[in-house]
């Protein structure tokens, strides 16, 4: 079966306008002599129309001009090639094509968190159907990779709102549609295939659908039925954090001596490596539909979707120490300063390592609804519609991030780093290691270090395979940490029509709802209680009677380390460095560490036997393992009701409608509130030692919340030139509320690393975002098939939410350097503190520019251009510039050709440089991140043959492009934020991410 649209075609009157619209080849002379007999059918009395029939790409592109032509609001659409076929992998890429339109990416380049008109994904919402969608992390926005895009038929962005629609977005709505059996009466079916490739990665995976609709033959009774099921293997290569410290030295040399120079910031830590998914995606969705009378219609619809995506990252790490040696010596040597950053220095007591970092990513979504919808009288229809919605991801504790170091017999660190920043680069990172830390008098052959006589170079050792000995090997951090995420959606409403017919009101339209949500979110991990640090001192070897020899991961017996070097690993990151990573069997690693219960632990012992520090003096697994950590977990429950009345007015050549929607919202949220009393180190030498931390008796934190907003909204439309030229304009009051995280003021910080910032996720009593927003727009359909728009849009949002910052706070805590509180003197540990708060202020413009066309030969474009400027402000009405959080530039071009069972397209996305981070959400107050432009060109082609059959080949990121991050725009300064716990991102994306090159071949074939 393939679908096709039957059009009426009428050239209109003013094609003669546009003989400069296809200077592209072939396709001129069918269009000059499609316009030609046009004209001439214009011209006469009867007007008579031509009947034809399009199909496949074109159909669908013909169905995206009809639903926005007839659309009430401003809107752009996309439709499916076929039913369980959209014109991408998943429906973000899809929407990337579409005006104002912008998409972040996860592994493997897939589109992950859609943006609308310049405004990041947390300003929409995602609905499927008109209900609410359930999502798997903080946010309200949906995360578009654990929903296959099979599953729906067509996704409409609605930038304008109207009383009818679903509040909560300021940016648009992305509402994903999906097919009814009485679309396509009858018995129809069909299954497709594919298999995938890398070139990158040579990794491969592969993809199965399958749907069966049917209706009755007295048109009563529907059913469709659909299933996905995909298995890829993916392979990423990323940055996944470089920061700078800002509580290190601030001069260097860091004494003052000499002539010091000011230092803004010096490096903190480098991580990169290659993320490996294997992403399983499995999905059924369908309605069963009954038609019983011409008045009366009444659909059960639902949703079930599995991803399974677990990930394991193989990383670099290098952690830079500061201040001096066991001997009093700097530990910083030969630097290099530009404008007031290290770039490039030599770091003695340097410990190379390697992290291993897992990501048990699971998501059940579902959502199940019943529709009816009721003719009461010739004038009067009402509708009801009720459902719930779900996602669940119990990740809570199991995603790890485990490390692997080289031991050393001494209790120092002996290897030396030389690091020297490129430019728009990775750094070079050079390390030297004495030869005697492996045991030996001389470095194996062609292992010498260029840079260090008589050391070896780890790269080398690390490349040749010398390495692959776990002789060599132990760990210090093992963090065992993850959120488990319930979100549950559940909502009613009711919907009335009556037909007014008087004056120049058509219809009035009334209804009411409520929705109830509750989200719960549970940290379960070791750091904040300690666990994750107890192996601290295992790099290097304390000394008898404590012990004797390195607890390396053989002397206890263990396999855990073997190394893995990935095919065009870093392809064109720039730099040095090994290229071979070592692979952690997890399960492995901590049997090793259960292996040391009962030895004494130095970091508590440290003139064991006669001193130990409580709370525990010997190693002792149980006490590493996660717990749930109260002052990191919420429960947060809303309720919303709203009411709306809306009059739809229609007259000569024009229609519209205006009405005004009042929402009423009420928040009850939950969590624990302490700060730490404590923390303590054994010592200050080395970047890799870890502090206790002890909190005060936590307390139960609970806020209520609530708020009642009035949404007024107007649309118009005006045909200037009858079914050629149609006017619009909107205007309307919008908000989106805070993520649900935001509501409860959990806490986490970063003392168990010695640095004192201590964030708030959320702020008791938070308002929602509020905006007022302007459209303008023209859609020129000069031609069947054809169009040119051009919309302006104009926001001015306030109350926005920020992130406030305080230094210096004394909350009480103390630091300790050398050993437990009692032991050494103390110092005030003074915080910086980070909450979220309303008051900043933005106003957003912009416009955008659409054309689409195509021929009778079949060869078509399709291009679209975004440009959006914004100023910010900040709560005290201070001018922030620019905010630019995505793109304010991007575009897409297509060409199409769809003939005679061949189809084929090419598609470039181009997406401008943009503010990655703010100037306050990055470790340096007052340095954004800036990324770099980036593009992504698609392609595909499809053959149709006998009846039904199709065979297809596509391909994905022809142009092999990487994203690239910089703080402060800086080219020597390549900057990542690291990976968030429990969020559905995967600190992909900045930096450096680079996706390699996917091919799909695949057959299809429809009854």
């Amino acid at each position: 079966m393939r679908r096709g649209l039957k059009t009426a075609r009428r050239t209109p009157q003013s094609a003669w306008i546009l003989p400069l619209i296809l200077a592209m080849g072939c396709g001129g002379g069918a269009w000059a002599q499609s316009a030609g007999s046009g004209a001439a059918n214009a011209s006469s009395a009867t007007g008579d129309l031509e009947e034809i029939v399009v199909t496949g790409i074109r159909a669908d592109l013909e169905k995206s001009l009809e639903v926005k032509r007839n659309a009430s609001v401003v809107l752009d659409s996309i439709n499916s090639t076929e039913l369980g076929r959209f014109p991408d992998a998943d429906v973000a890429d899809s929407l990337a094509h579409l005006p104002g339109i912008t998409i972040s990416r996860t592994t493997g380049g897939e589109g992950q968190k859609v943006s609308v008109r310049g405004l990041g994904a947390q300003y929409n919402i995602v609905t499927w159907n008109n209900r609410v969608l359930a999502t798997d992390d903080d946010g309200r926005d949906l995360a578009f990779d654990v929903l296959p895009s099979e599953v729906i038929t067509a996704a409409d962005v609605l930038k304008s709102p109207q009383a009818s629609a679903l509040e909560g977005s300021i940016g648009g709505t992305v509402n994903l549609r999906t097919a009814s059996p009485f679309d396509n009466p009858g018995l129809h079916g069909g299954v497709h295939a594919e298999g995938d490739y890398n070139d990158m990665s040579t990794l491969h995976g592969q993809k199965y659908t399958a749907f069966l609709s049917d209706t009755d033959s007295t048109g009563t009774w529907g059913i469709l039925i659909g299933a996905v099921h995909s298995d890829n293997n993916i392979r990423t290569d990323s940055l996944n954090a470089y920061q700078q410290n800002i509580y290190g030295p601030n001069t260097y040399p860091f004494d003052g001596s000499g002539n010091p120079h000011a230092l803004a910031a010096t490096p903190c830590c480098i991580t990169f490596g290659s993320i490996y998914d294997e992403k399983k995606r499995d999905a059924v969705s369908g309605s069963i539909e009954w038609r019983p009378t011409d008045t009366l219609k009444i659909a059960v619809d639902g949703l079930w979707t599995r991803l399974q995506d677990p990930q394991v990252g193989y990383n670099e790490s290098y952690y830079f120490p500061y201040g001096s040696d066991q001997n009093g010596n700097p530990t910083w040597n030969n630097a290099t300063y530009q404008n007031g950053i290290i770039s490039g220095v030599s770091v003695n007591d340097f410990q190379p390592e390697m992290v291993n970092n897992t990501m048990a990513r699971k998501v059940d979504t579902s959502l199940v609804g019943i529709n009816a919808k009721w003719q009461a009288t010739s004038r009067l229809s009402l509708a009801l519609d009720a459902y719930r919605s779900a996602a669940d991801r119990p990740e809570g504790g199991k995603d790890t991030f485990m490390t692997a170091g080289l031991v050393s017999a001494t209790p120092y660190a002996e290897d030396i780093l030389n690091m020297s920043d490129t430019v728009r680069g990775l750094p070079s990172l050079n390390v030297a290691i004495p030869p005697s830390q492996l045991g030996l008098g001389a470095c194996p052959s062609g292992t010498a270090s260029s840079t260090n006589a008589g050391y070896c170079s780890y790269t080398a050792l690390m490349n040749s395979g010398f390495l692959n000995d776990n002789k060599y090997w132990s760990t210090h951090y093992v963090g065992l940490n993850g959120y488990t995420v319930k979100d549950q959606v559940r909502g009613i409403n009711l919907d009335g029509t009556y037909d007014v017919n008087a004056f120049f009101i058509d219809r009035l339209t009334f209804g009411g709802g409520e929705t109830r949500r509750e989200k719960s979110r549970l940290d379960i991990s070791n750091d904040w209680d300690n666990g994750s640090g107890q192996y601290g001192t295992l790099y290097n070897t304390a000394g008898c009677p404590i012990q004797c020899s390195p607890y390396s991961f053989a002397s206890q017996g263990y396999d855990v380390v073997t190394m893995v070097s990935p095919p065009n690993f870093m392809q064109g990151a720039g730099g040095s460095f090994p290229t071979t990573l070592p692979r952690l069997n997890s399960a492995a690693l901590l049997n090793f560490l259960r292996s040391l219960n009962g030895k004494p632990n130095p970091f508590y012992c440290q003139n064991y036997p006669t001193v130990c520090a409580a709370p525990y003096t010997s190693f002792d697994f149980s006490q590493t393992l996660p717990q749930e950590n109260p002052y990191n977990s919420y429960s947060v429950k809303e309720r919303t009701d709203s009411f709306y009345v809306e009059a739809e007015m229609s007259g000569t050549r024009w229609s519209g409608n205006i009405g005004v929607r009042v929402v009423r919202t009420e928040t009850d949220a939950s969590t624990a509130a302490a700060v730490p009393v404590s923390l303590w180190t054994p010592t200050d030498v080395g970047a890799t030692q870890t502090w206790n931390v002890q909190y005060a008796a936590g307390q139960a934190s609970t806020s209520h919340g609530s708020y009642i907003i009035p949404l007024p909204s107007a649309n118009f439309a005006y045909w200037a030139m009858p079914e050629e030229l149609q006017l619009r304009a909107a205007v309307a009051q919008t908000l989106s509320r805070p993520n649900l995280n935001q509501l409860a003021p959990t806490s986490s910080n970063n003392a168990i690393n010695g640095e004192p910032q201590l964030f708030y996720g959320g702020t008791a009593g938070l308002r929602p975002i509020k905006a007022w927003q302007a459209d303008l727009s023209a859609e020129w359909y000069y031609m069947p098939h054809a169009a040119f728009t051009v919309a302006l849009f104009g926001k001015r949002i306030r109350d926005d939410i920020y992130e406030g910052v305080s230094t210096n706070v004394d909350l009480g805590t103390m630091q300790y350097v050398g050993g437990p509180p009692g032991t050494v003197p103390g110092t005030p540990f003074l915080w910086t503190v980070t909450a979220p708060s309303n008051g900043a202020k933005s106003t957003f413009a912009g416009i955008e520019l659409t054309w689409q066309h195509m021929t009778d030969l079949g060869v078509g474009i399709h291009a679209q251009f975004t440009a959006t400027s914004s100023q910010g402000y900040d709560q005290n009405g201070k001018s922030l510039g620019a905010i630019d959080p995505v793109p304010p530039i991007t575009s897409s071009l297509s060409l199409i050709y769809d003939k005679d069972g061949l189809s084929g397209d090419i598609t470039w996305d181009h997406a401008s440089g943009y503010t990655y981070a703010c100037s306050m959400c990055t470790e340096v107050p007052g340095w954004p991140a800036k990324a770099d432009s980036f593009d992504w060109v698609t392609a595909s082609v499809h053959y149709k043959f006998l009846h039904g059959f199709d065979v297809y080949v596509e391909a994905k990121n022809l142009t092999n492009s990487v994203a690239r991050t910089y703080l402060n725009g800086n080219p020597l300064l390549p900057w990542a934020p690291g990976q968030s716990v429990g969020q559905s991102t995967s600190g992909v994306g900045a930096g450096y991410s680079a996706y390699g090159r996917t091919f799909v071949a695949g057959a299809a074939y429809q009854f």
